[in-house]
């Protein structure tokens, strides 16, 4: 796939792409998030962040089921950047709008919430697959990248872990979620070679 930014539509598929961090944004300057914004925030960017990783891992089946969908290669490494992205944006949301970048409010936040733990080895793990899709990443690592993008396997399992873990009462995202990352991940998985 080429990596290099020569297409002129990947320009509006980048602002398409941004619409919902921008919509974040204009919501929380107009006070439509307050007066917890922490919350809703965190929500709706780990929502997107699902969103675009369920894309991510869906491009590959797609294009194996429908060959003329090819043209969505073009688009992966910029899907799976944007889930990242997201997650960033989920990330951070926690750590200003709800944590206020307390570190003794995170402390007691890692000894409750166990959830926590699951979403930053899934952001980790997407941070680590972001800096090495570059093209100088994958000349340097060599056969070693393949095995490091494999990491992306684990994802889905731990932000459906995430999801479900801190689930208290609405469960609908969880359970919409669920369907829309294993199915993918199953197709996935099962066109692995066998070593």
């Amino acid at each position: 796939m080429n990596v290099m930014w020569d297409r002129k539509e990947k320009k509006f598929v980048f602002v398409i792409f941004l619409l919902p961090f921008l919509w974040m944004i204009y919501s929380f300057l107009s006070g439509r998030y307050f007066p917890d914004p922490a919350e809703p925030f965190m929500t709706i960017s780990g929502i997107w962040a699902s969103l675009f990783l369920v894309l991510s891992i869906s491009i590959t089946p797609l294009v194996k089921i429908k060959r003329n969908l090819r043209v969505l290669n073009r688009y992966r490494r910029f899907v799976g950047l944007t889930a990242f992205w997201y997650s960033g944006c989920h990330l951070l949301a926690y750590l200003l709008l709800h944590a206020g970048f307390s570190f003794e409010w995170i402390i007691e936040d890692l000894t409750k919430r166990s959830y926590i733990y699951t979403g930053f080895f899934a952001l980790l793990i997407l941070f680590v697959l972001a800096i090495t899709s570059m093209r100088v990443a994958v000349r340097k690592l060599g056969k070693y990248w393949k095995v490091i993008h494999r990491l992306v396997y684990l994802v889905p399992v731990l932000v459906l872990a995430h999801l479900w873990w801190q689930v208290k009462a609405d469960y609908q995202i969880a359970l919409w979620f669920t369907p829309l990352l294993l199915v993918p991940l199953f197709f996935r998985i099962k066109k692995l070679p066998k070593n």
